[in-house]
């Protein structure tokens, strides 16, 4: 039997199918080590953790790494929280980046739209002190559009947002402080409770984050 090549050209080969999403280094080398290189491409992606978790800091370090590599990156900002000085410090070139300020209810909107619009290596999405509410079909239509456009999207919140829609999510506790001279220092533990398969569970990492008094 002979398949007509209109047929043929909605088949995919097996060898695609097979082939690995790669990863988007978070600039944080034991983020990355725990994560298996990054957050995934082409997925969804979830940073959870409350203030002073250092949640800020990673995101921060995510986009200035994007944007080192040559990425198109843009961020969008639910309820206006990006510290310009802070963003410099932490090697975001802010002409370069695409800032978007949104209310909680048109955040995940704008993302949407940023999205579909096709040319991004990352988008992120912060929500602040915001705990996002979002219906299934949300998510969905995210997940659908990262994988189209080969966008990775990378949600921060304070609490769980997405639940299985993520490819992979870290978990912050809550970071201890501590003092060192004239430099303060946030030591936080991550947790990827979603991600590639673990042998021996969740793994761990800690971080730290250094900043002058």
């Amino acid at each position: 039997m002979s398949l007509s090549p209109e047929i043929l050209a909605h088949f995919v080969p097996a060898g695609r199918l097979a082939e690995p999403r790669g990863c988007l280094p978070t600039g944080i080398a034991p983020l990355d080590k725990m994560l298996g290189g990054g957050w995934p491409r082409a997925a969804l992606a979830e940073l959870r953790g409350r203030r002073s978790s250092g949640r800020t800091a990673i995101l921060y370090a995510s986009l200035a790494r994007s944007i080192g590599m040559g990425q198109s990156v843009a961020l969008v900002d639910s309820g206006g929280a990006l510290d310009p000085r802070f963003a410099v410090a932490a090697g975001i070139a802010l002409p370069r980046l695409l800032w978007i300020r949104s209310t909680p209810e048109q955040a995940l909107k704008a993302t949407d739209l940023l999205v579909s619009a096709g040319g991004f290596g990352l988008v992120a999405l912060d929500f602040g002190d915001q705990r996002p509410r979002a219906p299934s079909a949300a998510w969905i239509r995210l997940k659908h559009g990262a994988e189209r456009q080969r966008t990775t999207i990378l949600v921060a919140s304070p609490a769980s947002a997405m639940g299985s829609f993520a490819a992979a999510t870290v978990d912050l506790a809550a970071a201890a402080p501590r003092f060192e001279g004239i430099f303060f220092h946030l030591r936080a533990q991550a947790t990827c409770v979603r991600g590639k398969y673990f042998d021996e569970g969740p793994p761990c990492a800690w971080l730290v984050f250094s900043h002058r008094d």
